[in-house]
């Protein structure tokens, strides 16, 4: 991904890269590495069995990076390096899910961050030690963890599942007042108060930020961005329908420009 303008991309090279599991699941990407992917991937459906893959995007050699009983979903690079974590629905009966933290190396098996934590669905890190939970429920919350003495403070409710920090440190999240709408907020992580930053495309909760603090959004086969003080709503800036995408949900993109897209089918 090529930014040329304030409004122009350039997107070159596409590749397809799950085409071994072209008929199985493969979701909740993320760029460990400029050149080196992990993603959450199972067989058939999110109901099947899922282990985290590593893909190196030069060589196209994929690893098994966990192995369990267990399920293991929206693996995340910590800020610290050498380690990332991921969301695991343990095996014990109750689909318990917490969140875990495993060497990169595969040195060791991991172990929960909080362990006293649970119903953990995703997670963004904001410095080293504070942690962003989207927390399941009815509703669902958005809470913040300290990892070293394992305090969980609730901020609110009723947000969205794409949990994304911004250049400035703060967490963008989105909030979904009604049915019908939906925004995306900052929160400031030093007085914990959010403010509105841009309603969201309808019905769409998935969003990744650029260095510049420009948002990227999807919708249908359709890619759009939107930057605070340049743009009054958002514009589109490329269609993927040419390669096939319908329904493009999550995404991540790595320090160097590139850009992974999930389509659902």
């Amino acid at each position: 991904m090529e930014q040329q303008g304030d409004s122009s991309f350039l997107f070159k090279n596409p590749q397809f890269i799950t085409g071994f599991n072209s008929t199985g699941y493969n979701n909740q990407p993320a760029f460990i590495s400029n050149d080196e992917i992990y993603f959450s991937m199972g067989s058939t459906s999110e109901e099947s069995q899922t282990d985290i893959i590593s893909l190196n995007l030069k060589t196209q050699v994929k690893t098994q990076v966990t192995k369990s009983e267990d399920r293991e979903y929206s693996p995340t690079p910590l800020l610290e390096p050498y380690y990332f974590s991921c969301i695991r629905q343990e095996a014990d009966g109750k689909n318990t899910q917490r969140l875990w933290y495993f060497p990169t190396d595969r040195s060791s098996k991991g172990k929960p961050l909080l362990p006293v934590q649970t119903n953990v669905g995703y997670h963004c890190w904001l410095m080293d030690g504070l942690v962003a939970l989207f927390i399941v429920g009815e509703p669902h919350k958005l809470a913040i963890a300290n990892t070293l003495d394992k305090t969980v403070l609730t901020l609110t409710s009723n947000i969205g599942r794409c949990l994304q920090r911004l250049p400035n440190g703060n967490l963008a999240f989105i909030h979904k007042g009604t049915e019908d709408n939906w925004t995306i907020k900052e929160l400031d992580i030093n007085t914990m108060r959010s403010k509105t930053i841009v309603s969201t495309i309808p019905q769409s909760e998935d969003f990744v930020v650029l260095p510049n603090s420009t948002f990227l959004m999807a919708q249908g086969s359709k890619l759009f961005k939107y930057k605070k003080g340049w743009d009054t709503n958002w514009l589109e800036i490329a269609d993927f329908g040419k390669h096939k995408l319908k329904n493009i949900t999550r995404m991540a993109i790595s320090k160097s420009g590139k850009i992974a897209l999930v389509d659902v089918k």
